[in-house]
């Protein structure tokens, strides 16, 4: 793996097994996320017109099944979860923050004395996504400012988008890392102004601790907008403006600077050994599921051969075989069973 790739105990790509287990994640990991999530399907139910609701399924399903895989050549040993990759799920954003938070810090302790700068735009009644337009066409001819260019090397800049409480207008705004020697803002906002016809509201600060920086960045990127604090025509208005658009970029000295994880070029190299509430559930009292989950805590590899992925097989079984029970009025069957 890469050095820029962010720690094993962070995966959020499916990969590729003979079986997924079904196991639910942390609730409170699920509470956490409820009301944004609970937004998210509203809007993908409302925008769904196929009779299944592809979108609004594949959100309400994401990460209701984790497992643990273990690369067959290094050991490695990743917990993986079945994403929907919709980019208002709650989850999947949660996910990209901590990729782009690892990347970006990373870059940010390699430069010297970076800055914060927010570039906004004035409110306006234009529809919405005329406005993102504009706003991503401005920051372009700012980039190619002579003046800009002799102070900014290079930098990562991110989208956000609210909805002002005093006039009910949309609020257009980039928030930016950068690579930039001292920029006095009163300069930033001439140029800033010049470029936008007389937007000249800007905000410039050093960065003194890269990694809240950039985490603090890196939420626009996963959530451009908070759908809990408008209305669902509101969300729907902002999903058109913004769909097929970059939510975030890079350019200059930051370019090479990865915002989202490199695809797995070798899925069929990682084998499932067992689904995270298995593993979770017997490691007190099962070496193989102690071992697994002590190779995953700890970033060491595991040794081939080490599964308790037939324990989710037996229980699959299990279930199978107890609705067919069910159906004739039988008792159902369990793992105590002496005849299973």
């Amino acid at each position: 793996m890469a050095a820029s790739s962010p720690p094993t105990l962070v995966h959020t790509s499916e990969t590729t097994v003979d079986f997924a287990p079904r196991d639910a994640v942390r609730p409170e990991f699920v509470r956490s996320f409820a009301v944004r999530q609970h937004r998210a399907f509203d809007l993908y139910s409302h925008l769904d017109f196929s009779p299944d609701n592809r979108r609004a399924a594949r959100l309400k399903s994401c990460r209701k099944v984790a497992w643990f895989s273990r690369h067959r050549e290094t050991g490695e040993v990743r917990l993986c979860f079945d994403c929907c990759r919709l980019r208002w799920c709650a989850y999947c954003g949660s996910a990209r923050i901590r990729w782009i938070t690892r990347a970006a810090s990373e870059w940010l302790n390699t430069r010297d004395r970076p800055k914060f700068v927010t570039l906004t735009l004035r409110h306006s009644n234009a529809e919405l996504s005329w406005q993102v337009s504009c706003l991503y066409r401005f920051f372009r001819c700012l980039r190619i400012n002579k003046n800009f260019r002799r102070y900014v090397e290079g930098g990562i800049w991110f989208f956000q988008l609210k909805k002002s409480d005093n006039d009910s207008q949309w609020h257009n705004h980039l928030h930016c890392l950068l690579d930039s020697r001292y920029y006095p803002q009163g300069e930033l906002s001439k140029n800033w102004a010049d470029v936008t016809g007389g937007s000249y509201v800007v905000d410039i600060r050093i960065i003194r601790d890269p990694g809240k920086a950039a985490n603090d960045a890196a939420r626009y990127a996963a959530c451009p907008a908070d759908f809990s604090k408008t209305a669902l025509d509101d969300n729907v208005a902002v999903y058109h403006a913004l769909h097929g658009r970059r939510l975030c970029g890079t350019f200059g000295s930051a370019k090479h600077v990865p915002l989202k994880p490199p695809k797995d070029e070798h899925p069929e190299l990682w084998e499932n050994i067992g689904g995270r509430g298995t593993v979770l559930a017997l490691r007190n009292s099962d070496s193989a599921a102690r071992a697994i989950f002590s190779a995953y805590q700890n970033g060491v590899p595991l040794a081939a051969g080490v599964t308790v992925s037939f324990v989710d097989h037996e229980i699959d079984y299990l279930q199978s075989f107890n609705r067919v029970l069910k159906g004739f009025g039988n008792a159902t069957m369990s793992l105590a069973d002496p005849l299973r």
